[in-house]
């Protein structure tokens, strides 16, 4: 049976752990997890113990247990998979997927306020002349 073993401190190894379950039963596999990009562990661990029954006594015994100074959590890991996002989600109606009105913007597409259109239109005819200047000048060869 696989256990979880939470509130680890960040000195606890995986011979701690085995040591800690040593009289249970056999150990099949004692493990600290760890952050994958810095190497620090995350403050909980497994252990897979075996018989089932031995690990139900550990379950109970163990059960806020200190291990330097941090008193332990410890229950069975039970795995728990995320529940599928899209069941509760009501289907596209027509061709788009949102109507007009509930579209997330962003300030992307709204349509132009009157001093937005304004500066746009002072801009617009600055980058026309400098654009005909540029076309004015010789190239170089």
């Amino acid at each position: 049976m696989n256990i979880f073993v939470g509130n680890l401190p960040a000195s606890v190894t995986s011979a701690d752990l085995r040591r800690l379950f040593d009289g249970y039963g056999t150990i099949i596999n004692a493990i600290i997890m760890r952050d994958t990009a810095t190497g620090l562990p995350l403050g909980y661990g497994h252990v897979y113990l075996v018989p089932e029954q031995a690990a139900y006594e550990a379950i109970i015994n163990l059960q806020q247990t200190r291990l330097k100074d941090s008193p332990l959590v410890v229950r069975e890991c039970v795995f728990r998979m995320r529940p599928d996002r899209r069941v509760s989600r009501q289907p596209w109606k027509g061709v788009e997927r949102r109507v007009a009105e509930s579209r997330r913007h962003n300030g992307h597409d709204r349509p132009a306020t009157a001093s937005v259109s304004r500066r746009v239109k002072r801009t617009a005819g600055r980058r026309s002349s400098r654009s005909s200047a540029r076309s004015r000048r010789p190239l170089s060869s």
